[in-house]
């Protein structure tokens, strides 16, 4: 029988990319949370040797081409967070789950701030909700990814 679990983590990102870029109605728009983020932050916190800082450029360069936007802006506000998650990623392993979902607050509040950055410099206004939505929502779901994605990576046997 033929092993696929190295398809697991690809898979999981295809994924997030799919609801990143899935149409929302407008009122929804500014809510959705950065699934790419979560995503990569999870995998850079469990396997911090396989998904590194290459993985967060690539899909960072993938979102961009996907949404349309300036390339390399989604790439620079996930490469800044990933790096940042792995090197507290042995501190925040031993979290509870409350405790990870603040620390991941954090690491989307900068990757929005990052985004949002690059969009100010083109004289794109964003609406403060459209700032605070994505990283209040990806707090809120970070149990949810965590333990999913946590029994998909113990059903493939990843370690």
């Amino acid at each position: 029988m033929i092993q696929l679990n190295f398809l697991v983590i690809p898979l999981t990102l295809v994924l997030a990319l799919t609801l990143q870029i899935l149409p929302l109605p407008d009122w929804a728009q500014i809510y959705r949370p950065d699934w790419m983020a979560l995503a990569l932050i999870y995998w850079s916190m469990a396997l911090p040797k396989r998904v590194g800082l290459w993985f967060a450029f690539v899909c960072g360069l993938l979102i961009d081409v996907a949404q349309g936007t300036l390339l390399g802006q989604h790439s620079l506000a996930l490469v800044i967070i990933i790096f940042i998650n792995l090197n507290l990623h042995q501190r925040i392993r031993v979290m509870s789950l409350a405790g990870q979902a603040g620390y991941v607050f954090v690491l989307l509040l900068i990757n929005q701030t990052s985004v949002l950055w690059i969009e100010g410099m083109l004289h794109r206004n964003t609406p403060l909700m459209a700032f605070l939505g994505p990283p209040l929502i990806g707090m809120m779901i970070w149990p949810w990814v965590f333990i999913l994605l946590r029994d998909l990576r113990r059903k493939a046997q990843l370690s």
